[in-house]
């Protein structure tokens, strides 16, 4: 590892808490810790960190983030801020913004393409990456192209190029940087868009009341098109939505809610939400995760996928 002393050209926090960074609440510390408002400054880091040999772990909003107990080695980057852009009907967004600001700005001016996705924590580029949708729709809808940084330059590529899947991307396959997006969005009434927002805030407080410890869904729907015959005539039909199999109905079915396990628990209200209730570790996560990964496997032969990121 590069003696603290290197890091003088960037402001870098030695020992840095994680847990505070996410909105599960877990985590040791990060053996050192930066945080680039935009994307020049990301890559610049970036690219210090890679010709110095310095190990990078990156992360944005930290809303579908587990970081590890313990101390993280090497150097953990946050990309968290920058500007957004609009002319006409498409919008340029740094990928460290707040999704809500880009939903919020798009709404404002009569736009529509996001307002599904109102509510929703994290940023721009952490959606990007992770597919991020909502009530039947995903942010890859509006996607026109990405600005990364690939290692080696930057450099813009197609939405095509992105290989958009459910809640997938090229992103989650490659170590490339996510810098900027650009979105094109259809002609609304801005009166209209704002009622369904609001409507879709209130169904999702509902659920995720303001203040949980958790990193919202913890598991990936399943899609029908993936799932063996047999499994599927294990399944009631009348819980399948848009073609997917809700987690939270697979894991009600094995007795979720109100599991415990250390610190974390399954919420009462939901088979798909856990929840840090003081003092959880990642190894609790982990550990509950996989009890319940195999319940769900043994009763309906489906194994479940984290949506969540682990660190």
């Amino acid at each position: 590892m590069t003696r603290p002393e290197a890091f003088t050209q960037f402001k870098i926090k030695k020992d840095a808490k994680l847990a505070p960074l996410s909105t599960f609440k877990i985590g040791g510390v990060s053996e050192y810790l930066a945080i680039a408002e935009t994307p020049e400054k990301f890559v610049d880091i970036a690219e210090w960190a890679k010709k110095n040999k310095i190990p990078l772990t990156i992360f944005a909003g930290g809303s579908n983030t587990v970081f590890p107990d313990g101390k993280l080695k090497g150097l953990v980057l946050r990309f968290f801020g920058g500007k957004i852009s609009f002319q006409g009907k498409e919008c340029v967004a740094d990928g460290g913004v707040l999704l809500g600001e880009v939903v919020k700005k798009s709404i404002g001016r009569g736009l529509s393409g996001l307002e599904t996705l109102s509510g929703i924590p994290g940023t721009v580029g952490g959606a990007v990456v992770g597919n991020a949708g909502a009530y039947g729709h995903s942010i890859a809808e509006i996607v026109k192209s990405v600005e990364i940084w690939d290692g080696k330059k930057k450099r813009w590529i197609s939405k095509r190029e992105c290989n958009f899947a459910y809640r997938q991307s090229v992103f989650k396959e490659r170590q490339w940087l996510v810098l900027r997006i650009r979105l094109g969005f259809k002609a609304g009434n801005a009166a209209a868009l704002r009622r369904i927002s609001r409507h879709i805030i209130a169904i999702r407080e509902k659920k995720y009341k303001p203040g949980i410890k958790c990193p919202g869904s913890f598991f990936k729907n399943v899609l029908v098109a993936d799932v063996p015959r047999k499994s599927l005539e294990r399944i009631d039909r009348s819980k399948i939505i848009d073609g997917k199999i809700p987690a939270g109905y697979l894991l009600e079915s094995v007795g979720s809610k109100g599991m415990r396990v250390g610190g974390i628990e399954i919420a009462s209200f939901h088979g798909n939400l856990f929840v840090n209730k003081g003092r959880a570790k990642a190894a609790d996560v982990r550990k509950l995760a996989n009890i319940l990964r195999k319940k769900v496997y043994r009763k309906f032969g489906i194994m479940l996928e984290e949506e969540v990121r682990y660190i």
